[in-house]
């Protein structure tokens, strides 16, 4: 089952993207991007198995260099191990770009793996014109996914909300 994310869940996602990740690097960017209020509370999704939270996906803003536009970027994205290969993160991903297109999104970016993203509907944003930020591990793991096909796209470089660039 995937449902927005409640306040009681929250010491259960961070747990999830520590174990997910093996550090405390994500947990640090969820709890920063909350406190901050930089991440859209209805985009925080929580995937429930078993009674209780295995994973998680939180959508914030993201800036474009020298314009004031604001973008929706899908990140962290975390399933428990346990729980790992079991839809629970496809789920996770089908919500956010449910969600970003009800509120009128026209794209959702995100840093990830090329071959399980792909199949979303991501692709490269560079081809669209929207360049990586600094910070961006590989240039080829930027993607975009066009939500609105009618809308004007913003060009130039991403630029990563401070959260990211920590």
């Amino acid at each position: 089952m995937i449902r927005v994310a409640e306040e009681a869940d929250w010491p259960a996602v961070l747990e999830v993207h520590r174990l997910a990740f093996g550090d405390e690097d994500v947990p640090r960017l969820v709890a920063e991007l909350r406190e901050a209020r930089l991440d859209v509370p209805s985009l925080s999704f929580v995937a429930v198995a078993e009674g209780r939270v295995v994973g998680n996906v939180m959508n914030s803003w993201v800036g474009v260099e020298g314009s004031d536009a604001r973008l929706l970027q899908l990140s962290p994205l975390g399933v428990h191990p346990g729980f790992q290969r079991q839809g629970h993160g496809a789920a996770l991903v089908r919500a956010s770009l449910a969600g970003a297109r009800a509120l009128g999104e026209p794209l959702l970016l995100l840093e990830g793996n090329p071959r399980y993203y792909g199949r979303f509907g991501f692709v490269r944003a560079d081809e669209l014109g929207l360049l990586p930020p600094p910070e961006a591990l590989y240039d080829w793991a930027f993607q975009v996914a066009v939500l609105d096909d009618r809308a004007a796209l913003p060009r130039g470089r991403v630029v990563y909300s401070v959260p990211f660039r920590r």
